[in-house]
C-alpha cells in the first residue's frame, strides 16, 4: 500500500531579508523555514506561501480565515525591533490582534514572539544581561499546563527527549519582559525568564530560532563586528560548534500545533 503523505498549508510572515552574503550561501529566511518544516518525521508536506510584511506585502484577511488556504501563520524573525515606529509593524500587530480575535493559530519566533506580546498587551525591553547569541539550553516549567493543554506539542518537543530541556539558538537583546492576559510561560533559562509562551492551542512563540542551523548562526554573528561584542562573538561561534539543537523536535511540533484541535 502506497505511504500517502498529508499536506499542511501555512502562511509566512516574513519580517526582513538576510544580507546579500548570508541568502547567498544559505538561502534567505523563508528557505530557513521551509528547511525546518521539511526537515519533519510525520511525512507530513508542507506548502509555505510567503508574505513579504516588511515590503507591506500581508494576506488578506478573508485569505487568513479561509482553512482551505491556510491552517495557521508563522511570524519570522528581525532585525528591527517590535518597539521601532515603522507603519508595517503597526500593521502586523492589527493582524495579531485579528488573529487573535478569529482564532487563527499563529506562531511566533524571535521578533514574531515579541511582537504577539506587545500586539496583545505586553511588553518587549531590553535585556540587561545583553545579547543572547547561539545555542543554549531552555528548561521546560513543568507547572506551565503546557503538557495538559497542547499533549502532542509536548510530546514531540520534550517528552520524547526524556528530559525536561531542549536547545535552541538565538540572537537577540530585547526580551518580552510582561506577558499578555491569560498567555502563559513555558520555557525559561538563564537569559530570560520568558523563552517560550503560548495562549490555550492559538499562540505558540519562542525568543530563539528553531529554523537556525549551527552554521547559519555563525556566519550571521560574524557578520555583526562592530554591533554584537567580540567576546560574545567568540563565544557564540563555540557554542555554534558545540550545538545540540535538533530541528525535527522543532518541526515536528510545530506541524501538531497547526492540526492539534
Amino acid at each position: 500500500m502506497m505511504n500517502i503523505k498529508k499536506s499542511l498549508r501555512i502562511g509566512l510572515l516574513k519580517c526582513d531579508s538576510f544580507i546579500p552574503d548570508i541568502k547567498n550561501k544559505f538561502g534567505d529566511i523563508d528557505t530557513q523555514f521551509k528547511n525546518l518544516l521539511n526537515s519533519n518525521t510525520k511525512s507530513m508536506d508542507i506548502d509555505l506561501s510567503v508574505f513579504e510584511v516588511a515590503n507591506d506585502h500581508f494576506p488578506s484577511k478573508e485569505e487568513c480565515l479561509d482553512k482551505q488556504k491556510f491552517q495557521g501563520f508563522i511570524i519570522s524573525g528581525s532585525k528591527s525591533s517590535v518597539n521601532d515606529d515603522k507603519d508595517w509593524i503597526k500593521k502586523l500587530k492589527e493582524y495579531i490582534r485579528f488573529f487573535s480575535e478569529n482564532n487563527v493559530k499563529t506562531i511566533g519566533v524571535c521578533f514574531g514572539h515579541q511582537a504577539i506580546a506587545t500586539a496583545l498587551g505586553g511588553k518587549v525591553s531590553l535585556n540587561p544581561k545583553g545579547w543572547t547569541v547561539s545555542d543554549y539550553k531552555i528548561d521546560y516549567i513543568k507547572d506551565s499546563n503546557f503538557e495538559k493543554e497542547n499533549p502532542l506539542v509536548f510530546n514531540d518537543i520534550l517528552e520524547k527527549q526524556q528530559h525536561q530541556h531542549l536547545n535552541i539558538i538565538c540572537i537577540n537583546k530585547e526580551i518580552v519582559t510582561e506577558i499578555p492576559k491569560d498567555f502563559t510561560i513555558f520555557a525559561k533559562n538563564e537569559r530570560s525568564d520568558n523563552q517560550a509562551m503560548y495562549f490555550k492551542n492559538q499562540f505558540y512563540s519562542f525568543q530563539g530560532h528553531p529554523e537556525y542551523t549551527p552554521e547559519l548562526i555563525k556566519a550571521t554573528i560574524l557578520s555583526r563586528r562592530g554591533i554584537i561584542p567580540d567576546e560574545i562573538i567568540e563565544d557564540g561561534v563555540n557554542r555554534a560548534n558545540n550545538s545540540n539543537i535538533d530541528r525535527s523536535t522543532f518541526a515536528n511540533g510545530m506541524i501538531d500545533f497547526f492540526n492539534e484541535k
